[in-house]
């Protein structure tokens, strides 16, 4: 449920990410209600301390981190699809028959 309000409240904005806004940007909130008193994104502004230079910087780490994350889950699912495929993995993944690929199938049913 949170991360559909996320989802609603991101449709919102003047200029939608797809029209030249900025991915992931939420405006403020704080104050739009009496019970809001914290903003969703930095909610104890740590980042308006924080230079252009270090955002920068904590955007290529954060970019860095999710792109070593979809490298460790792929070993994870290579060795499991084709044991061996991944030395340092080898005997620690049991073996998978099924089909890794069913999400981009669109095929979501447990009861065929």
């Amino acid at each position: 449920t949170f991360v559909g309000m996320l989802e609603w409240y991101g449709e919102l904005l003047e200029t939608h990410y797809t029209k030249g806004g900025k991915p992931g940007y939420y405006p403020p909130i704080k104050g739009a209600r009496p019970e809001i008193v914290l903003n969703l994104y930095d909610p104890f502004n740590f980042f308006d301390r924080m230079t252009e230079e270090a955002k920068e910087a904590g955007l290529r780490k954060e970019i860095n981190n999710g792109r070593l994350a979809m490298l460790g889950l792929f070993s994870l699912i290579s060795e499991a699809r084709v044991p061996g495929s991944v030395p340092s993995l080898s005997g620690i993944i049991p073996p998978y028959d099924g089909n890794v690929m069913i999400p981009f199938q669109g095929d979501f049913s447990l009861f065929n």
